[in-house]
């Protein structure tokens, strides 16, 4: 019966975004091909702006998957006779992000095949002292160490959730109490919101990247975010010691050490001594590590550096072909690349100046004041996220809205990428959902809320204090 209703339910939000796309196809036809030229634009121009306009609300609605939805509007734009579409729109899927984030992918994923995340983990586990504390500094401290080199989330999630709680229940936690929702609670902070502090640390880096009009390094991305990594790590930290220290009375007070040694050498010895691939493995961690931190006075882009690391992965039997096609994350792959190609062609089509135009009024008070930019900003995102509105749609608002402005894309990206990643309210974060699901129900939504609201504070200081570090790197005209 409950499955009918919900049925029923889907079946009806369906239709209303099906009606919903039929009104927005028949306007954007108008603004298409029945309505004159608007001032500043050519007839191609506005053409771009109905295809552009459309593609946005099919993000909007989810009528289709998201890479589905940008490959319709690149052959539209084709068909329709876009100037240069035809081999510009799909040129970016070659780009030098595109092929970052597959060897970031790559590399990922032979770092988890060859079982070494793991084995690390558990030694530091069975290092730190036995005391609620030290594990849950030391669990922190481990989620810094391999969140920069993961780009898939939910990929670090599925490694860092399951060994949180294991950590937790040998500390003597029970579920749903604050002391073991703080693993959690750092497991889902640090591989999806610090993971944005890092260019290969989340696929949705890589989509933000796709609207900055030039590359980045991966130590010069680093740079940008060092403001906001340091003062959200301390600040995060600070709240996981006081808030989810365990409570009175709690059976974590007298802490089994012995129990936790053995329950982790159990595991350990399940996975025998510590092999060639692991070690190869941990050889090419170390080498890529130091090549993103200096190959780009080499002369080796970041590009380079992370083809060059899922080949040796390839090479050591790490990842296979079967990888190829599961392990690529090609939808997020072909969304970044179709985006590449639509923000191209906003450019050359005028439709970017265009926009500009309309909202440099409206935006120059605002444009003129950082600081109170950066925080509209910041509460803006939280509303739209609030309505569901994508990352992914936000960026592509954002871009058309500040081409005008003397603001470096990379900041009002980093904020929406950042500010996008809200999880107050179950349904707004499909990477949170997931990994609350790993927990088999000991963590649930209403166990976090207190984090998230947390998290929407940290994120806002961390912007504010960011904002004269932009400054002082020419950010802001």
């Amino acid at each position: 019966m409950v499955s009918k209703k919900a049925d029923g339910k889907a079946n009806i939000g369906q239709t209303i975004k099906g009606i919903v796309l039929a009104i927005t196809t028949v306007l954007c036809v108008v603004v298409g091909f029945v309505l004159e030229p608007f001032v500043g634009l050519e007839p191609t121009g506005m053409r771009f702006l109905a295809i552009f306009i459309w593609w946005i609300v099919l993000m909007i609605t989810e009528f289709l998957p998201t890479h589905i939805a940008t490959l319709i509007a690149c052959v539209l734009c084709i068909l329709l006779g876009v100037p240069d579409a035809s081999t510009m729109v799909f040129s970016q899927m070659g780009s030098s992000v595109v092929m970052l984030i597959m060897g970031a992918f790559g590399f990922a994923t032979g770092l988890i095949n060859s079982g070494l995340l793991k084995r690390l983990s558990l030694l530091v586990v069975r290092a730190v002292r036995k005391t609620p504390l030290a594990q849950l500094m030391a669990f922190e401290a481990f989620n810094l160490a391999i969140t920069p080199w993961i780009p898939a989330v939910n990929g670090k999630q599925a490694i860092m959730v399951p060994l949180g709680n294991d950590i937790a229940e040998n500390l003597g936690f029970k579920p749903h109490t604050r002391a073991f929702t703080g693993f959690f609670m750092i497991a889902n902070i640090f591989t999806l919101i610090i993971g944005m502090c890092f260019m290969t640390g989340a696929a949705t880096v890589m989509t933000g990247l796709a609207f900055v009009p030039y590359e980045m390094t991966w130590l010069g991305y680093l740079r940008n975010t060092a403001v906001y990594l340091i003062v959200s790590v301390v600040l995060f930290s600070l709240f996981f010691m006081f808030y989810y220290r365990p409570a009175k009375g709690e059976a974590a007070n007298v802490v089994d050490g012995e129990a936790i040694t053995r329950n982790v050498n159990e595991q350990l010895a399940a996975m025998g001594k510590m092999g060639g691939k692991e070690i190869y493995a941990l050889v090419v961690l170390v080498v890529t590590v130091l090549m993103f931190l200096v190959g780009d006075s080499l002369g080796i882009s970041t590009m380079a550096v992370a083809l060059g690391a899922w080949m040796l992965m390839c090479v050591g039997g790490l990842f296979s072909p079967q990888d190829f096609m599961t392990k690529l994350m090609w939808p997020v792959l072909v969304l970044i690349g179709g985006i590449l190609g639509l923000v191209t062609l906003m450019q050359s089509t005028g439709v970017a100046s265009w926009i500009a135009e309309l909202c440099g009024p409206i935006l120059a008070p605002l444009a003129s004041n950082p600081l109170l930019l950066c925080f509209v900003l910041v509460l803006l995102v939280y509303a739209l996220r609030f309505g569901l509105v994508s990352v992914t749609v936000t960026f592509a608002l954002a871009t058309a809205v500040f081409a005008g402005c003397n603001v470096d894309p990379f900041v009002y990206i980093f904020i929406i990428l950042v500010s996008g990643m809200i999880f107050v309210l179950y349904y707004q974060n499909t990477m949170v959902i997931g990994a609350l699901a790993l927990t088999d129900g000991k963590v649930v939504q209403k166990d976090i809320t207190v984090g998230a609201v947390v998290f929407t504070v940290v994120n806002l200081v961390a912007i504010l204090a960011s904002v004269p570090y932009w400054a002082a790197l020419g950010m802001f005209g």
